[in-house]
């Protein structure tokens, strides 16, 4: 194995007498972006595998920060070193001082296909996907509504490397076969040796007519087993990246130090619910499900179904493709419909999600519209007013039509954050143009119905100030039950506490239904084995913090609602077989300005 990872060496680029692009003018091409390095690397990664999705398939996106030392760091050593000649790309003295890989896979995705060589066409049909990522800089992409353009964003891989080098691992269909491809690649400064100037760009891999060619097939998979890279199953097809000497960056605001791996993967975490989320929900054709994981533990990534932060920027996501339910600017001349904006308020957060808040693009409650495009990947959060209720917040979408997308495209920059109108002429500058306005004109708090019949959320506040006291699972799984030990209404017993419980996963959000304001919460039942009944005992709480079902108005619980299926089941009990689905949630209709609290009571009648 240690002669197969020697047997792979560095091939320089020189200068061409015509001329050649440096490869720093291709690291810089991403600027300064605003947003932090990892974020940036995650977009890019991202958008790459959405564009490659297979039809009919959702896409495992993972993330991984792994520390190299004993023999998978001496491979890696025996693969990588020695460094180009006169390169300068530091790679020896991070080997020495022992580094930090990231790797970012996916699979469900086509793979890096065709021709392994720029200077080869590819087939009628074919996609130069290995060519565009590994070998060339500026060339369009050829995929139909996807979310890059030409291709600078790359140099992100790279600028995130203290030494530019990254190692591609690739797995493809071929010209009618199933083929494996690895290879090296580094971005370094522009140098001189021996009386010949060099761009910077590398490439780690076998000598092919005097250029460094991937390793294919059992090559490429026995290197790539010696380093630890992540392995394929059966016929599966992807893509590995792996970052060498991974930078992490710093910790933003007054804690400006360096991140440990596990900040790190956190921040990445958080990044990936905020810039991701549309891909995340379903139904998603090409779903993204997403991983981190940091040197053996893994972070959870927040769900976007389940994040009060996130929740109105979903619900305006769905409405986008309900008629009557978005709005469009006016346009008289082609493109007529540039695109599509709805915008939900929703119940803020009454404590922010930590592991949210980590890499938020903003501070506070929502007032904001997501801007995307056909690829459904986060441009930016544009802000508006802020809402004139506390406790209430409110998010919008913009989502571009197919046919005005190109225009949006042309109006991005390299790291795909915004839409300048600066350098667009004609069509495309009237339609970003208009696009921009029509958002900000329409990003205020809804105007409330002052009507004695009609209810809104935003006149909804003091009970949304209120709602921290519907409370979410209790220590031992259920929400809180009656003081005392005492059992609820109707004489049921309680279930035994050997008994696995039912839990108030989602924090409970206000709506409003037929004028009225609902609380619903989200409800996850364990796999019990047999039909269990489960009832939901809301209850009034006053200042004092006793529970009285006397006296005071009661709150009612209007129904069951299976999140998977949509299901209703209308009443306070609901009955469980041992195949129905287990989440569900359940809506209660409370009291006026009343704080509630909600038990979940388990019936061990059989």
């Amino acid at each position: 194995m240690t002669e197969l990872l020697t047997t792979a060496t560095w091939w320089s680029q020189p200068v061409a007498a015509e001329g050649s692009t440096a490869s720093e003018g291709i690291r810089r091409q991403l600027g300064k972006p605003r947003l932090d390095p990892l974020t940036v690397l995650v977009r890019e990664a991202a958008q790459n595998s959405c564009d490659a999705a297979l039809p009919g398939h959702d896409v495992e996106f993972a993330v991984k920060i792994s520390k190299l030392s004993g023999r998978s760091l001496q491979n890696w050593r025996d693969f990588l070193l020695p460094e180009p000649a006169g390169s300068r790309l530091g790679l020896e003295q991070a080997m020495d001082r022992g580094i930090r890989i990231l790797t970012i896979t996916d699979r469900g995705t086509t793979g890096l296909g065709g021709p392994l060589r720029a200077d080869e066409p590819p087939l009628p049909g074919e996609r130069a996907d290995f060519v565009k990522f590994v070998r060339n800089v500026g060339e369009r992409k050829d995929v139909t509504l996807g979310g890059g353009s030409y291709g600078f964003g790359k140099g992100i891989f790279y600028n995130v490397s203290r030494c530019h080098v990254i190692v591609v691992d690739s797995q493809c269909m071929f010209r009618g076969r199933l083929q494996r491809r690895l290879i090296g690649a580094a971005m370094g400064d522009a140098y001189e040796a021996d009386k010949t100037r060099f761009t910077g760009r590398h490439w780690l891999g076998v000598d092919e007519d005097g250029i460094a060619q991937a390793l294919v097939d059992d090559a490429a998979t026995r290197v790539a087993e010696s380093l630890g890279l992540p392995r394929f199953r059966e016929g599966e097809t992807g893509t590995t990246v792996t970052v060498i000497d991974i930078d992490l960056g710093n910790n933003g605001g007054t804690d400006d130090t360096q991140r440990s791996p596990e900040q790190a993967a956190r921040f990445l975490a958080s990044t990936i619910a905020w810039n991701l989320w549309p891909r995340m929900i379903t139904p998603s054709p090409g779903r993204l499900r997403c991983s981190v994981k940091f040197e053996g533990f893994s972070v959870p990534v927040p769900d976007p179904e389940r994040s009060i932060e996130l929740r109105p920027f979903v619900e305006a996501f769905r409405k986008l493709d309900v008629e009557g339910e978005y709005m469009v600017p006016s346009r008289k001349t082609p493109p007529v419909e540039i695109g599509r904006f709805a915008k939900v308020e929703t119940m803020a957060p009454i404590k922010s999600d930590e592991l949210l808040a980590v890499a938020a693009p903003f501070e506070g409650p929502a007032r904001h519209c997501a801007r995307m495009r056909q690829a459904n990947l986060i441009v930016d959060y544009v802000a508006g007013n802020a809402h004139p209720e506390e406790g209430i917040q409110y998010g919008a979408v913009f989502r571009s039509s197919a046919e005005a997308d190109q225009y949006f495209s042309d109006a991005e920059p390299p790291t795909h954050d915004d839409w300048v109108t600066s350098g667009l002429h004609g069509t495309a500058l009237g339609v970003v143009r208009l696009a921009n306005s029509f958002i900000r004109a329409n990003l205020s708090p809804a105007q409330p119905d002052r009507g004695v019949t009609t209810a809104s959320e935003a006149a909804l506040a003091p009970l949304a100030n209120r709602l921290s006291g519907l409370l979410a699972a209790a220590p031992d799984g259920d929400g809180p039950g009656p003081e005392n030990g005492q059992e609820r209404k109707r004489g049921k017993r309680r279930s035994s506490g050997s008994r696995s419980r039912p839990r108030i996963v989602e924090a409970p959000r206000l709506t409003v239904i037929d004028g009225e304001p609902v609380i619903v919460a989200g409800v996850s039942f364990p796999a019990w084995p047999v039909t269990t009944v489960v009832e939901a005992a809301p209850a009034v709480v006053i200042d004092s913090g006793i529970e009285r079902e006397t006296d005071l108005a009661q709150p009612e619980v209007l129904y069951w609602s299976c999140r998977t299926t949509g299901e209703l089941r209308r009443g306070e009990t609901i009955s469980l077989d041992p195949a129905d689905p287990r989440d569900w949630d359940v809506a209660v209709r409370p009291p006026e300005d009343a704080v509630i609290r909600l038990a979940l009571n388990v019936d061990d009648a059989r």
